[in-house]
């Protein structure tokens, strides 16, 4: 994400159960463009977990999600199955810059 000109402005983890980890990011040349880059937990994991294990989804969101299945501000996700990653990683990248380009074309 750096390379596109955008920044990590902050890291938070654990605010919810799901919540692995959350980064709030904003374009470089435009502040009013930001989103949150959330590492969801899986919900069928019941037991304990150490962080960065039992990663279920990675979601952009234009908002931080009300829970781990909340889909009303999501801009891309990536589903953490093993196949096709780099496509779905390429995906999940093209959905992000279509936002900003979105939103500073306003």
């Amino acid at each position: 994400m750096i390379n596109r000109n955008w920044e990590i402005i902050e890291i938070n983890s654990n605010i919810e159960w799901w919540d692995d980890e959350n980064w709030k990011i904003q374009f470089k040349f435009n502040h009013r463009i930001l989103l949150y880059i959330c590492f969801i937990v899986d919900p069928q994991f019941s037991r304990n977990r150490k962080k960065g294990k039992e990663i279920y989804e990675i979601k952009a969101t234009s908002r931080f999600p009300m829970n781990w299945n909340d889909n009303l501000n999501v801009i891309g996700s990536i589903s953490l199955t093993k196949r096709k990653f780099d496509v779905k990683f390429d995906k999940f990248i093209e959905d992000i810059e279509i936002f900003k380009k979105n939103k500073n074309d306003k």
